[in-house]
């Protein structure tokens, strides 16, 4: 964990240093001088810079052919056509030429931004640098290092006036709606002009240090293609804040760097005497104000298509800050940094004995950086095991950063016999959005340490049998039960453990003695579940994540229905299956007052007409949190949790009998039985449910049991 701190500490450290202020508001003014879009007329000539191959800027000519007017940001585009014979004869307007500059009698006019597939790769639209220029007239939003308060977790005053949320002030200034009637041209960059489809001419988004797989969610994800290139040699320095770039010069905007890289190459367009920029002629994900990093990059050659011709290069030293993605193109500053988000992974192999260990970082967006982070966090595992298959892998995840002291870890083990890196993707998916997006506290720097072991050998152990020591007839309220649990690990001699419970004080007729893993048979979290109750504080949210159960864990309980179930609750949830059942429950038959009971884990029945207590329609209803009713369960000895190193696999039950001094809480053995075979019948559905796995694809698409834990939208 100190790894953690220290790596968070040395970025910010020197980041801060590096970083001023951001730059001060004002309009972007290109050093190059500028020829209006009032003066440009069919049949110019002209030239555009761009990098063929190296770093090397080069000039090539272009005739400007037309204007098209657009009622969309840009509100206009040149039609220019390449002149250029070695241009022309290598693929014309390639991908990665974005932000190209063009220039009409020695005056900058804007930037090649797009372009046709299957069409006259010598032909592309240039944005007007008027357009480009207006995406630094935005406020900046940034991300900067320290660390921020911690909102009030308990509500104001019902009283105080809500002025500080009436209409006078704007929600943020990034909020500021586009002039007229523009609109933000869509994610992917597609925009119809004259009835054909644009494509933006920005290389498809490079990423280095993932599996191919990874690679290809992280495409599936941010809907860009994705191409798996290379990134400068491991081991250089990750930053060159005193880079001096002229208009042409190859660069890209990463959204992670270090051992796991991805971002978009294009060109860069235009620098101001501030030190402030604009690039690609078209936005990246349109995403407004952001903290992407400006990297410089190399191009090995371009690449002749049919469909699109591309530039093939690679992204290398952060030079800058990307702080604004709009419509007409992005912008930033360059020799600055922003805070990032760091990921470490400490992996290590049994059967090689190998350790490794890999660091990256990603943009501090809450929503963008979880995506990128965990997808790294996944292919880096997935390169280094560097096989698909059966396995099982140990991990330990650590969240720490500002506001969160001490770190925040959840240990589990996961056990696949089709593919174990693939096992893991849910929970760590699942881990990054619950903390990153948390509605209380913003954990900011933030800090992600992903510790793996992983072997082919399947740990796991294997739940044999259950028996009761010195077994009696009935058992009254308060007596001990030792459970001895016979467990056996893959391939090798059983082990018996013992194990303490203590008969609730509350019990009549009969308990049920289960044994299992955990996350079998886990118990829902109904109070969010029905709306009861909500989680309002970021210390519920993080006793909610500790409580919910893991792989590795032994769970042995006693439950069953209980006298005056309702006035008390009843002190165990029941899982999502059982609640399904609880409408049609019947396996305890009897007469009297208390003739039909609940069976074990079952919601309670309301009193007879005529009982002595009363009841609303609420108190059906579980108001406890998880946590809670585990805590109190294994403070009265109905609960025992035993963490392991193993994955434990299967559950087993067992009945007694309840003696509690009531004539009408005994049960008969015929009605013992009943309870059993109906117990027995709901295995047997649970595992024809389960017969028919989810297709193996990258994503089955169920919700993780996360999810429940965030608060949910419409």
């Amino acid at each position: 964990m100190k790894k953690i701190i220290t790596a968070i500490t040395a970025a910010a450290v020197l980041a801060a240093l590096i970083a001023g202020a951001a730059a001060a508001a004002g309009k972007f003014v290109p050093s190059d001088p500028v020829l209006p879009l009032s003066k440009i007329k069919p049949g110019m000539t002209g030239y555009a810079r761009t990098v063929l191959s190296g770093t090397e800027i080069t000039p090539f000519k272009v005739t400007i052919l037309g204007i098209v007017p657009k009622k969309t940001s840009p509100k206009n585009l040149i039609l220019i056509r390449v002149e250029d014979k070695y241009v022309r004869e290598n693929g014309g307007i390639a991908s990665g030429m974005s932000g190209s500059p063009v220039y009409v009698d020695g005056k900058l006019i804007g930037a090649i931004g797009y372009g046709w597939s299957f069409a006259d790769n010598n032909l592309g639209l240039v944005t007007p640098i008027e357009e480009m220029s207006k995406a630094m007239d935005w406020p900046e939003k940034l991300p900067w290092f320290d660390i921020p308060e911690v909102a009030a977790e308990q509500p104001a005053s019902a009283d105080k006036k809500a002025a500080e949320a009436s209409g006078d002030k704007a929600v943020s200034e990034d909020k500021k709606p586009l002039s007229g009637d523009a609109e933000a041209l869509s994610a992917d960059g597609v925009e119809v002009v004259s009835g054909e489809k644009l494509e933006k001419k920005m290389m498809p988004l490079t990423v280095d240090g993932i599996s191919d797989r990874y690679a290809k969610r992280l495409e599936d994800k941010l809907g860009l293609r994705v191409v798996q290139l290379g990134s400068s040699a491991e081991g250089a320095s990750p930053v060159n804040l005193k880079w001096e770039p002229k208009p042409g010069a190859a660069m890209g905007a990463a959204l992670a760097w270090g051992d796991f890289v991805a971002g978009g190459i294009g060109t860069l367009t235009a620098v101001s005497k501030d030190g402030r920029f604009v690039a690609f002629a078209h936005p990246m994900f349109n995403r407004g104000s952001v903290s992407y990093a400006m990297m410089d990059a190399s191009i090995l050659k371009i690449i002749p298509s049919m469909e699109s011709s591309f530039k093939l290069g690679y992204l290398g030293k952060i030079t800058g800050l990307v702080t604004q993605d709009r419509p007409e193109a992005i912008g930033g500053t360059l020799g600055q940094l922003a805070a990032a988000s760091s990921y470490t992974v400490n992996f290590r192999d049994v059967e090689t004995n190998k350790s490794e260990t890999k660091r990256f970082q990603t943009v501090a967006d809450p929503y963008l950086g979880p995506e990128i982070g965990t997808t790294g966090l996944l292919g880096i595992i997935d390169s280094l095991w560097a096989q698909r298959g059966s396995g099982t892998a140990l991990i330990s995840y650590s969240v720490s950063g500002g506001n969160l002291s001490p770190a925040w870890t959840r240990r589990n083990i996961f056990y696949s016999d089709k593919d174990v890196v693939k096992s893991l993707q849910k929970e760590i998916e699942a881990m990054g959005k619950v903390m990153s997006l948390n509605p209380f506290r913003d954990i900011s720097p933030y800090g992600v340490q992903l510790d793996v072991e992983m072997t082919k050998t399947p740990r796991i152990v294997f739940i044999e049998k259950i028996e009761i020591a010195d077994e009696e007839p009935f058992y009254k309220p308060g007596d001990k039960v030792k459970v001895d649990v016979t467990f056996r690990p893959w391939r090798k001699a059983p082990l018996v453990k013992s194990f303490e419970l203590t008969v609730p004080e509350d019990a009549i007729s009969f308990c049920e003695i289960t044994v299992r893993g955990g996350g079998i048979e886990e118990p829902t979290q109904e109070p969010l579940l029905t709306g009861t109750r909500a989680i309002t504080t970021f210390n519920e949210l993080l006793s909610e994540l500790k409580a919910k159960e893991t792989n590795n864990q032994i769970i042995v309980e006693i439950d069953g229905p209980e006298r005056d179930a309702l006035k008390k609750k009843k002190a165990k949830t029941t899982t999502a299956k059982e609640k399904e059942k609880i409408a049609g429950s019947s396996a305890v038959k009897g007469g009297g007052a208390e003739a039909k009971k609940p069976e074990p884990g079952r919601a309670p029945q309301p009193p007879k007409k005529g009982d002595k207590e009363s009841f609303t329609p609420g108190d059906l209803l579980e108001d406890r949190f998880v946590s809670e009713i585990k805590a109190e369960r294994i403070k009265e000895g109905a609960m025992v949790i035993a963490d392991t190193n193993y994955y434990i696999e299967g559950v087993l039950r067992k009945f007694i009998k309840i003696k509690s001094g009531l004539p009408m809480d005994m049960i008969s053995d015929d009605e013992l039985a009943e309870i059993i075979a109906s117990k027995t019948a709901e295995s047997a559905d649970d595992e024809a449910e389960e017969e028919t796995p989810p297709e193996d694809d990258e994503d089955d698409g169920e919700e993780d049991s996360f999810s429940i834990l965030m608060p949910k939208g419409r």
